[in-house]
């Protein structure tokens, strides 16, 4: 029993779709609640006056990048790494091109 869904073993009609439309947003909404909570757990930390120089300038930039690296690093291992590191990379691009670009657009 694996813990992701083979995509072959979907139905190919309407019920597939809503069940890979379900998993979306069961993610989606993990992924909404862990980064707020890191979110609410690096302004508390912010709050503290004797950790507030160490944690703006040493923390809060090491938790950024961890997961950017976990993505390159992951995405590198396997058979054919060189195409498989082109997609990470590709992809960490493509998520800090949105993120930079969401607040042109409010």
């Amino acid at each position: 029993m694996s813990l992701f869904i083979d995509p072959d073993t979907l139905p190919p009609d309407w019920q597939g779709f809503v069940q890979v439309c379900f998993l979306m947003l069961v993610y989606g909404y993990i992924l909404f609640s862990a980064s707020n909570m890191i979110s609410d757990g690096s302004e508390l930390l912010l709050l503290v006056p004797s950790l507030a120089g160490i944690v703006g300038s040493v923390v809060l930039p090491v938790l950024g990048a961890v997961p950017d690296g976990a993505i390159v690093l992951f995405s590198g291992m396997g058979d054919d790494a060189q195409e498989e590191l082109s997609v990470g990379v590709g992809a960490l691009a493509g998520s800090t091109i949105m993120l930079l670009t969401i607040p042109c657009w409010l």
